[in-house]
């Protein structure tokens, strides 16, 4: 066995040390501010922007959901305040010479009901996510689990997956295949403990459902969920780092107007705001530049895409030059800067800030969509060749919620397509985001826009979703040559080779196919109440927004 070295996140966070100022008041009926350093101790105010239908970390499917699950639960390794992965749920790890087996020793951790953290609670965390009676979205990502998917699909038992407690402080999970990137996504939800006592029988299906129902290993624990209002953090006292961690208390109102999350803002009832767009950053310029509001900017690895469905049964987004065409007569530029108005123009999958190997991948691989084909001759060509030649096409456009700035962007994909293509475009809207999640992924849906962060710091968080198969696999794409592709870079040591397979998958998917449309990469504007400091704004890995440091002056 080798030990291995600890590894960099380069460029991943964006970290806040402010100083001490005035603080904002409160107003009845609403959250309360930070500013409470007595009595209630220091608070924190932070929107949610969906409401969750679950907590389980076994079925994190979504970034709100991963922001509270990853500060309620430990990973074995966790982001520090200056960007590194240091060891947190685990102590140590080694690997075996071959980089199959790595073994991680835990360190000494309660949960908030006092228990100790076991090993096989570890065990029965990642299990799970390859349980095929849980359902978990994330399972294709850890098919490079021995055995991992032929669990997934009911070849095996649980018993023969590479997943075992070997003690009550020692971890091994064995693998298909050397993972030169393994570390970096032990910094996920799905390797996070879940007592197997929580899970048996019907439980393993409605656990997460519940908070009353859950213990917590992570920095705090669920005081209050009320379905549809807010969730409530509270330090957990028996976190084995609970001497770092300075907040009493996390409010999590669910906002999801932007306009109201604003005000609230502007009112003292929030203290954080993430991915504020450019006229509200004007807006509030001169506060920034006076001191009297903090900014923090990051380039998240992040992305936004229109999804075709490529099986859809109508038939029309199963023809590659007809999603093409969608996806070229979408004016990028303009849509950043008078409809979303944040972010940056995406004509590729994998966003800037993503590491292959110790490069930036963007900076070395030039964006495979470019927009010189005619998008009208394109879709006429296409129908013909479904032999919907003339015909009037209607299309519907899911969106995910009624909200106005959603409602904003929806429009503005209709008449682009429209406009340009002379189709005619419906709009439908889900009920929820949980709802609109549900109906994507079992591909009750033509055409919609969803995007994805990145679990971890390499382009594989982004090209796995594509592969044949994948619960993540939003676009039902499926392409022989992109899978082998893909699947060679999970393993593929040469960092010069995998960038150039990364390269021909992603021109496959977006260029060639049109499975997606690409449409923006994260670039964060986070502004702050002046009073917090310490809070990291994660890029891959980790919660977005990291709490485990901040403090309240």
């Amino acid at each position: 066995m080798k030990k291995t070295s600890k590894v960099l996140a380069i460029l991943m966070t964006a970290v806040l040390t402010v100083s001490s100022l005035t603080g904002c008041g409160t107003s009845g009926g609403r959250p309360t501010s930070t500013g409470e350093t007595s009595g209630q101790g220091a608070i924190v105010s932070f929107p949610m922007t969906t409401d969750p239908d679950n907590l389980d970390a076994s079925r994190a499917d979504d970034m709100q959901k991963n922001q509270i699950v990853l500060e309620v639960q430990e990973t074995l390794v966790r982001f520090d305040e200056n960007g590194e992965l240091q060891m947190a749920g685990a102590e140590s790890y080694k690997t075996s010479e071959d980089g199959l087996t790595w073994t991680f020793k835990l360190r000494d951790n309660k949960y908030s009901d006092g228990t100790e953290v076991k090993a096989a609670d570890y065990a029965n965390g990642l299990l799970r996510v390859l349980d095929p009676e849980v359902g978990s979205h994330d399972a294709g990502t850890w098919y490079i689990v021995k055995n991992g998917e032929a669990y997934n699909n009911g070849k095996v038992g649980r018993e023969e997956v590479g997943v075992k407690a070997v003690d009550d402080k020692t971890l091994e999970i064995t693998l298909e295949q050397p993972i030169p990137y393994f570390l970096q996504m032990v910094n996920s939800s799905k390797v996070t403990p879940i007592p197997e006592s929580h899970t048996q029988g019907s439980d393993n299906t409605t656990y997460g459902t519940d908070a009353t129902k859950m213990v917590y290993s992570g920095p705090f624990q669920i005081a209050e969920w009320t379905r549809g209002s807010k969730v409530v953090l509270t330090k957990n006292p028996n976190y084995w780092d609970a001497v770092s961690v300075q907040l009493d208390t996390i409010n999590m109102p669910l906002v999801q107007e932007e306009n109201t999350k604003q005000q609230m803002f502007e009112q003292g009832e929030l203290d954080i705001l993430t991915e504020i767009n450019s006229e509200y950053y004007e807006k509030l310029k001169d506060k920034i530049d006076s001191g009297e509001v903090t900014l923090v900017e990051n380039s998240k690895p992040s992305n936004s895409y229109i999804c075709f469905n490529n099986q859809d049964p109508n038939g029309i987004f199963t023809n590659a030059k007809i999603r093409k065409a969608f996806s070229l007569a979408i004016d990028r530029e303009t849509y950043i800067d008078k409809v979303y108005k944040k972010d940056a123009p995406a004509y590729g999958i994998i966003p800037p800030a993503t590491n292959n190997g110790d490069t930036i991948f963007r900076d070395v691989v030039e964006e495979p969509l470019q927009p010189t084909e005619d998008p009208k001759a394109l879709l006429e060509e296409g129908l013909k060749e479904i032999g919907k030649e003339g015909e009037n096409i209607e299309v519907t456009f899911l969106q995910g919620n009624s909200d106005n700035a959603t409602k904003v962007k929806s429009e503005y994909f209709q008449n682009q397509w429209e406009t340009k293509l002379g189709v005619k475009v419906k709009i439908d809207t889900a009920s929820d985001s949980a709802t609109f999640n549900q109906q994507v992924s079992k591909g009750d849906y033509q055409v919609c826009s969803t995007g994805w962060g990145a679990d971890y710091n390499d382009p594989m968080t982004f090209m796995q979703l594509y592969v044949t198969g994948d619960g993540n696999n939003a676009p039902f794409f499926s392409n022989e040559k992109y899978d082998e592709l893909v699947t060679s870079c999970i393993s593929e040591s040469n960092m010069a080779v995998r960038q150039e397979k990364f390269k021909e998958a992603e021109k496959i998917v977006v260029e060639e196919e049109a499975a997606v449309a690409p449409l923006t990469y994260g670039l964060a504007k986070n502004v702050m109440n002046n009073k917090v400091k310490g809070i990291s704004f994660n890029g891959a890995g980790g919660p977005t927004v990291e709490f485990k440091t901040a403090s309240v002056e």
